[in-house]
């Protein structure tokens, strides 16, 4: 047992430690996992090159390059405390990107959800999102990755958070709209 002393000087010690912006878990890697559309997932993080010891606190993605595929922005605690990782992958797949701006809603158009049926008859759905986790926010732009369609363009239903909704149709894939 720790006499109060004891818990008095700990105490101390914690709060310098929290103070000098140390962090608890160390050398932690980064953890990346591929959905195999089965009840498992696979840890990819040393195979795609994420598994750093950085430290990390926060994740943000957006096609930055404008290329169809997403990138990451990772905040960490330690060095360096802002990482770019370019995908520099070979994307032959489609895509849709949108960015949606409220008019009778709210301009950021925070909560509005976009939803997309495909040739294989799956929906997809996005929701605008004001904040991703701890210390990050993703792109506002809406990805939508369409894999190997042969369809050529898409329709769209964008559902409003005042309860209003838009459709697009035949917007040409590949592109971003706003």
């Amino acid at each position: 047992a720790l006499s109060a002393g004891a818990n008095d000087a700990l105490s101390a010690d914690l709060l310098s430690f929290i103070r000098q912006g140390r962090s608890f878990s160390g050398r932690e890697p980064h953890c990346a996992f591929l959905n195999t559309r089965t009840p498992r997932f696979a840890d990819i993080s040393a195979v795609s090159g994420l598994d750093l010891t950085d430290d990390g606190r926060a994740v943000g993605q957006g096609d930055w390059d404008r290329d169809g595929d997403l990138d990451l922005w990772i905040v960490n605690r330690n060095g360096p405390q802002l990482r770019f990782l370019r995908n520099r992958l070979p994307n032959t797949n489609r895509f849709l990107a949108l960015r949606l701006e409220g008019t009778s809603s709210n301009r950021d158009a925070i909560g509005a959800r976009v939803e997309m049926v495909g040739s294989n008859g799956k929906p997809l759905v996005r929701t605008v999102r004001a904040g991703d986790g701890y210390l990050s926010q993703s792109s506002k732009w809406l990805h939508l990755g369409l894999g190997e369609t042969t369809d050529s363009s898409a329709s769209v239903v964008v559902r409003w958070p005042d309860g209003t909704q838009d459709k697009f149709t035949d917007l040409s894939l590949n592109q971003h709209f706003v």
